[in-house]
């Protein structure tokens, strides 16, 4: 599996190169890298990338488990105050990838909670970079807010509690009618 041009961060792995069944590969992205991904992902900048992951061969080398952790340090753009700022994006992540050959297979694979997101291996490999940049957008924060922001500039409040307070209970209209005919209304 050779690098490929249009991913951002390409990390091709061939699962017959994997010499151990459990092997251990630390990332770290190059500022190339981090640019393209922060123009991918459309953010101001990313300054950190780094990734420490496991790979475990599985089902007769049809299948591989990938855990690790990521930890980024990125800008985000605020949506109340369009300012920049930066943060730190420390999590971990598991995933399994199978061949088609492997679904046909008798071996079962076991799953545990964690392994929620299964991919593709396409010729023999896969590409953990691409595996990497695909967790770290699940990551990122939607509508990213400076900490101390809390309320929009022009005094607009982002809580739900207005919101909330006009919700009527289906059982009010009810209750009302319960009150009245006490009070004799």
């Amino acid at each position: 599996m050779e690098k490929t041009q249009n991913i951002e961060l390409s990390r091709p792995v061939r699962i017959k190169d994997l010499k151990k069944r459990v092997t251990h590969i630390d990332i770290e992205s190059s500022p190339e890298e981090l640019q393209a991904l922060a123009a991918r992902f459309g953010l101001p900048g990313i300054s950190e990338l780094r990734a420490k992951v496991r790979v475990e061969r599985l089902a007769r080398d049809r299948a591989v488990r990938i855990e690790g952790t990521i930890s980024a340090r990125l800008s985000y753009r605020s949506v109340v105050s369009l300012e920049p700022f930066e943060t730190v994006i420390e999590d971990s992540f598991s995933e399994i990838l199978s061949g088609e050959a492997a679904l046909d297979t008798d071996t079962e694979i076991e799953l545990t909670p964690d392994d929620e997101k299964m991919g593709m291996i396409e010729d023999g490999g896969f590409d953990l970079g691409e595996v990497l940049s695909q967790n770290l957008a699940l990551l990122l924060d939607e509508h990213p807010r400076k900490p101390e922001e809390e309320d929009a500039p022009d005094g607009v409040i982002w809580a739900d509690q207005d919101a909330e307070e006009a919700e009527q209970n289906p059982f009010s209209v009810l209750s009302e009618m319960r009150d009245r005919l006490r009070n004799g209304d």
